[in-house]
């Protein structure tokens, strides 16, 4: 992929840019934190309701950032890949090649169905199903079946129906098996994904203002210079950021929980310069680590000069001897 010709973060060294961006950084913060705080105190004070959905809002916010910081998403992501069969056929959207989450929407589909036996659905209550409504019943058998075989179509059946499943798999097994997680990683990060809209619109405001944050900086940096490694590090800077207001927010709920439960909403709201510095700073240090190429002279270098003989140039009429002599 070619380069991106991105601005850079500054041209200043990193010292004094550091300190005259905290600087700024502080003071904006204080003019959100007074600013935020009266627009809040106005509104709790004119509804009760708003001051009901605004402690609630903090309170989700609190959650969100102890439930879902980046090492709890981290063991989502890698649950659902140990915990989950994958087959090399696509099922669904939401769950691209889980066979064990098709199994289970199966069964909630089809309550009346407790398994396959030699291809047959196996189904107490049958016989009161069918005398109740025997169209009804042979066309959720057949829709049933039509699922089943599709379902285990796609499945690696020689990795997972193993003949002794009590004692471990050998090498090749455990192989296979390990390759067929890379087909769930479209659907561990689906379920990664849903875990964070599961929380909300504080999970939604959280997520999206540290990606936001980080984005813009990240493109305008000239290093890292390729696209797909800006793509790399885009997750961890942003995973670095959560971090950062997550240690705001307990520092805020340390110091104000006295006073207020209602600290995590107003603390990110302060700290959005202080955190957009923060995303900011290692890549403005990873440019100043680089020293920038030379400024062309304006020479071209690439046709051959002219030979220019030592000495002083000769005068009118004067001849020059041969270099090395006659």
């Amino acid at each position: 992929m070619r380069s991106i010709k991105s601005t850079g973060i500054s041209n200043e060294k990193f010292a004094p840019w550091l300190r005259r961006e905290l600087a700024r950084a502080l003071k904006l913060g204080l003019v959100l934190l007074v600013a935020g705080g009266a627009v809040i105190w106005g509104l709790t004070a004119a509804s009760s309701s708003f001051e009901a959905g605004w402690t609630n809002f903090n309170y989700r916010l609190s959650g969100v950032a102890l439930d879902q910081h980046p090492l709890a998403l981290a063991r989502t992501f890698a649950s659902r890949l140990r915990e989950s069969e994958y087959g090399w056929a696509p099922l669904s959207w939401g769950t691209p090649f889980n066979v064990t989450a098709e199994r289970e929407a199966l069964r909630r589909a089809y309550p009346e169905v407790t398994g396959v036996f030699d291809g047959v659905p196996q189904i107490p209550r049958g016989s009161r199903l069918r005398a109740a409504n025997p169209a009804l019943y042979e066309q959720r058998i057949a829709a049933y079946l039509q699922r089943y075989r599709q379902i285990e179509a796609g499945r690696f059946s020689s990795l997972y129906d193993r003949d002794d499943m009590f004692s471990a798999p050998n090498a090749n097994v455990k192989l296979g098996l390990f390759v067929t997680k890379v087909f769930g990683l479209p659907d561990a990060f689906l379920f990664t994904f849903s875990t964070i809209l599961a929380g909300g619109w504080p999970g939604i405001v959280l997520f999206g203002t540290v990606l936001g944050l980080t984005a813009m900086p990240l493109w305008r940096s000239r290093r890292p210079a390729r696209t797909w490694l800006k793509l790399i590090a885009w997750p961890g800077l942003a995973s670095a950021l959560v971090w950062a207001a997550i240690l705001i927010m307990a520092i805020s709920a340390a110091a104000f929980g006295g006073l207020t439960p209602n600290t995590s909403a107003l603390a990110l709201l302060a700290t959005l310069p202080l955190l957009s510095v923060i995303a900011r700073l290692p890549l403005h240090l990873a440019e100043t680590l680089v020293t920038p190429p030379a400024q062309w002279d304006g020479s071209d270098r690439r046709k051959p000069r002219p030979i220019v003989p030592p000495g002083p140039p000769p005068k009118p009429g004067e001849t020059i001897p041969p270099w090395g002599g006659a």
